[in-house]
């Protein structure tokens, strides 16, 4: 029983204390004191709230509130246990808690945006300048690795090959080849640049010449475009689209803001030097 118990709270520690969640006081009535560090009934509380509504009914009785209390404890006992041991400053620790750190801020900067910044009148405020961007296309295409492929293909369908035949036998997409190239709709911020320009220049029924991108070289087919519609008409999923749009937008004017230098050399020696294996 005394192993189950223990494995028990092992395993709920690891759950109801994420990453980087610091353990504080707070405020309130204390319930211990663990070293001069008082854990108090709204710490208390916060733990219990992070448990799912299964295990907190397992925490009803008085039994098992005592339970919880112990592992509060037992987690004020090794975080004071590894300052005494000097862990708190390991480098690689150190490097962990800043990481740790500069995580939470990614996240809090971008709540504050998605708070502040994408509301829904600036949505819409949005949507009105940027229609363009929203409007909505339709296209098969072929995947081949070679320019000369990609030629052969073209000369195939300029000779009243099927589209759809050439994909399923050629491609290297095997998403789409299996649909006959069929890509469905998509907006232009959902395909690689060079992939989008061409498919919203094109004619209707239009074929492409060779493009290249960093997939392969396509021969793409227009079949249909959409404009877009009312705000109000977007589903959620266009939304949320148009809203990672917005915030990749507000990082880009921070972006333009800060001081940023690349040393490309460095990067392209880096990208080939092969990661070196965990564990050596």
């Amino acid at each position: 029983m005394q192993k189950i118990r223990i494995l028990v709270s092992l395993l709920l520690l690891t759950h109801f204390f994420s990453a980087g969640d610091v353990l504080f006081a707070g405020e309130g009535e204390t319930l211990a004191i663990v070293g001069g560090v008082p854990i108090t009934k709204d710490l208390f509380e916060k733990r219990m709230s992070r448990l799912t509504n299964e295990q907190q009914g397992d925490f009803t009785t008085y039994e098992m509130k005592k339970e919880l209390l112990d592992m509060l404890i037992a987690t004020e006992v090794l975080h004071q246990e590894g300052v005494r041991r000097g862990l708190d400053k390991d480098a690689a620790i150190q490097a962990q808690v800043k990481e740790f750190l500069e995580s939470i801020l990614v996240r809090e900067v971008v709540n504050l945006i998605n708070r502040d910044v994408i509301t829904d009148a600036n949505m819409k405020a949005y949507y009105k300048k940027n229609l363009a961007m929203f409007g909505e296309v339709r296209a098969n295409h072929v995947l081949v690795k070679t320019e000369k492929e990609a030629l052969d293909v073209k000369t195939k369908l300029a000779g009243g090959a099927d589209f759809a035949t050439i994909a399923k036998e050629v491609s290297i997409d095997p998403a789409s080849a299996a649909r006959g190239g069929d890509l469905g709709f998509f907006t232009k911020d959902r395909m690689v640049e060079p992939f989008s320009k061409v498919a919203f220049a094109l004619k209707k029924g239009e074929i492409s010449n060779p493009v290249k991108s960093p997939f392969g070289f396509h021969i793409i087919q227009k079949v249909e475009s959409r404009e877009p519609g009312a705000f109000e008409s977007l589903t959620p999923t266009q939304v949320q689209n148009m809203r990672g749009i917005m915030i990749n937008s507000e990082i880009d004017m921070l972006k333009d803001k800060a001081k940023i230098s690349v040393n490309d050399k460095a990067l392209r020696a880096a990208a080939s030097t092969p990661a070196e294996p965990h564990g050596h």
